[in-house]
């Protein structure tokens, strides 16, 4: 007899053991032919072992489950932060860099995790601000708890005027893409714009900016996007 045996009770609200629901989750999946699904189509199958209530009271939440399957949660899943610094993390040391977007991507794919990177963009605006936390909590500039915190959407550092100014003057009043300026077109409208954008991390310093029409700042925002 194993004395330093665990004992604990496997059989809560269900008369199946959680292998045998991931079992049963295993075997949906095989049939439903998806990479993932959800609560609805799980309890229209014929053979379910349980209703995907029980299961995701089981497992404390639905994505967990379909997790323990090695099946791909669901987005509309709860965000657990911890787990998405946690993942971030491993990113990072796998790639023995701050993770691009494609890196991060690849890797929540693989590891079949409920959240994408536009969870990342939701809650911390940008790879790059969550990359600069972890950094300062590692320094010791900020408790941990600051990793679990959405960003407020509205903490954008704000340009000056003093700032746009300076910004003007240095690129001669035209558009650094293709050189448009009010002095010659007066339907041309400058803008201050961000090259590493906010949501990456980039600051509103002046070597951070520069001077773009109208028309080449959406461009460049359809293509961040």
């Amino acid at each position: 007899m194993m004395e330093n045996y665990k004992y604990k009770i496997d059989r809560q609200k269900t008369q199946f053991s959680k292998p045998e629901i991931i079992q049963s989750l295993k075997e949906f999946h095989e049939i439903c032919g998806k990479d993932t699904f959800g609560m609805r189509e799980y309890n229209k199958w014929p053979s379910r072992i349980a209703t995907s209530e029980t299961i995701r009271t089981r497992f404390d939440t639905w994505g967990k489950a379909l997790l323990a399957a090695g099946i791909r949660a669901e987005r509309s899943c709860k965000l657990e932060l911890k787990e998405m610094v946690k993942h971030f993390k491993l990113c990072w040391q796998e790639n023995d860099a701050v993770p691009s977007y494609r890196q991060l991507e690849t890797y929540l794919s693989k590891n079949k995790l409920p959240f994408r990177v536009n969870s990342y963009q939701n809650v911390y605006g940008g790879l790059g601000y969550l990359a600069k936390l972890i950094v300062q909590v590692q320094e010791g500039q900020l408790p941990e708890e600051e990793l679990y915190r959405r960003k407020n959407k509205n903490s954008r550092e704000p340009i000056s005027p003093t700032t746009r100014m300076k910004v003007l003057k240095r690129d001669n009043f035209r558009c650094v893409k293709c050189g448009a300026t009010p002095k010659e077109d007066k339907s041309v409208k400058l803008e201050i714009d961000h090259i590493i954008p906010v949501a990456r991390g980039g600051l509103s310093k002046i070597d951070n900016l520069q001077t773009l029409c109208y028309k080449c700042n959406q461009g460049k925002k359809d293509n961040d996007d």
